[in-house]
């Protein structure tokens, strides 16, 4: 999966310039290993819309995470309480700077500013799905942003193929008209819903799932196996 890498601001056009705004070949090959989609910048003579990354504030954000999951008003979250929150369960050493067991209010928002700091519109993410270890063909993933995150990061969504694999995307209706047939997701922490037209899956994988899913740069895969267990 190849990234977009968006064209610089200042880069002038003409004159025997580089008019691409790419780095140069080493630090090109760094961000192809990123496999990120970078904020796509209008060029010279009508290039391609910008995919501007979500607006998010990491303190509003971290308060807001604490507003809704704090059940018992401690201020921090353990693990009960990150229950209802897998994304960041899942990604729990991130969080847990002073590895006591709970995640504060800084430690959420020293987390999503690290998240956030490469300041990406978007970025590529296939997911695999197995069911009782074989691909799951024809099942419907979607990506749930998490609340706190606010309103502009969107939900993603894909469906397998017979291989059991879905390349998520926000809808297409969230980017540019000349970007629409981009699939990509944008960064951020989410639930993750599975469910299939004909096989019953556990609960435990959509209407109350324990899937979560945290933006991992450089990893453009998320893999899924599913099972009947509890």
């Amino acid at each position: 999966m190849q990234p977009w890498i968006g064209m610089s601001r200042t880069e002038p056009c003409g004159g025997g310039r580089r008019r691409s705004g790419l780095p140069r070949p080493a630090t090109r090959r760094h961000a192809l290993a990123g496999g990120l989609l970078l904020g796509m910048l209008a060029g010279c003579g009508g290039g391609p819309g910008r995919v501007a990354p979500p607006s998010i504030d990491a303190e509003s954000a971290a308060a807001a995470a604490l507003e809704r999951y704090d059940a018992n008003r401690d201020g921090a979250l353990d693990e009960t309480e990150l229950a209802g929150c897998p994304g960041m369960l899942a990604n729990r050493a991130a969080y847990d700077a002073d590895q006591n067991g709970r995640i504060d209010e800084a430690e959420i928002v020293a987390r999503l500013q690290d998240l956030l700091r490469h300041d990406v519109g978007l970025t590529q993410l296939k997911c695999r799905v197995r069911y009782r270890g074989r691909p799951l063909a024809g099942a419907e993933v979607l990506l749930e942003p998490e609340p706190y995150l606010g309103d502009q990061v969107q939900p993603a969504r894909g469906s397998t193929d017979a291989d059991g694999s879905a390349q998520l995307s926000i809808p297409a209706e969230a980017l540019p008209a000349d970007l629409q047939r981009l699939r990509a997701v944008h960064f951020g922490t989410f639930k993750v819903r599975v469910t299939h037209p004909r096989i019953d899956l556990p609960e435990k994988y959509h209407a109350a799932t324990e899937l979560g899913y945290e933006t991992q740069a450089g990893n453009p895969f998320l893999d899924l196996d599913l099972t009947d267990r509890s």
